[in-house]
């Protein structure tokens, strides 16, 4: 794989804040992102096959 530069449009960092959510609608994420993404990359590779 090679790694290009960043291209426009591309965001060097993010984070993601859902204080908002939690506070306007009670919105809690209880999966933690390592077992979020092991489960969709599982899901991933059934669905399409690879």
């Amino acid at each position: 794989m090679e790694m290009l530069p960043l291209q426009v449009g591309d965001v060097p960092d993010t984070e993601a804040d859902v204080s908002d959510l939690i506070a306007n609608v009670g919105y809690r994420p209880v999966v933690p992102v390592e077992e979020g993404v092991a489960k969709f990359v599982e899901w991933y590779r059934a669905y399409y096959g690879v």
